[in-house]
């Protein structure tokens, strides 16, 4: 059962800008006609056919697995309102408690843990054994541990120039990538490799 790492990345390497905003890294999700429904949360993409049967591929391997996430995708999304993307439990690595303010259903579904070991560990059990990981800290932490099985990249044709990098502090002497399949889509790359340790 594979852990698996997967977010949008521009040219340059960038997940996000300093802001932690995306910028045109998503628009993808919305450049074409054939509707793809997201996994235990209410949105629908509109996607180029190119990149239909990939995303549900994508959604397929979501369903009933666990998710790990970090404490800043977390707040960013706003917890997804309290549905982990999978619609499974999702596993949250912070070394801070959950937000006081929060309601209570909207953090059931989640477990905060201070331990990525840990975390992978209680989603692998939570699940049906497969694990989703985002966040580029967690991706890399992940790596240098030798805990993730794939790495999936929607390569995006753009540039930001700065803000925060999806491969970085990463031990290269700890994983090598072998590809899995390539699929190009209508301003999107699709990426999937297999990630093997020496």
């Amino acid at each position: 059962m594979p852990v698996v790492a997967s977010f949008c990345m521009s040219l340059d390497g960038f997940v996000a800008r300093p802001d932690n905003s995306v910028g045109p890294l998503f628009d993808w999700y919305n450049a074409g006609d054939v509707e793809v429904p997201m996994v235990g949360y209410p949105i629908t993409f509109k996607v180029a056919e190119a990149s239909a049967g990939y995303l549900r591929r994508q959604m397929d391997f979501a369903r009933d697995s666990a998710f790990v996430c970090g404490r800043r995708v977390f707040d960013y999304t706003h917890g997804w309102g309290g549905n982990p993307p999978g619609g499974g439990s999702g596993f949250v690595l912070t070394h801070r408690p959950p937000p006081a303010d929060w309601p209570a259903e909207h953090l059931a579904p989640f477990t905060f843990v201070d331990d990525v070991e840990s975390a992978i560990k209680q989603a692998k059990a939570a699940g049906d054994g497969n694990v989703g990981v985002s966040g580029p800290s967690i991706a890399q932490q992940c790596l240098n541990l030798g805990l993730l099985d794939e790495v999936r990249i929607d390569l995006v044709p753009v540039l930001l120039g700065e803000g925060i990098r999806y491969f970085e502090n990463i031990d290269t002497a700890k994983a090598r990538f072998e590809r899995v399949e390539v699929v190009v889509g209508e301003g999107v790359t699709h990426l999937r490799h297999r990630v093997t340790y020496p």
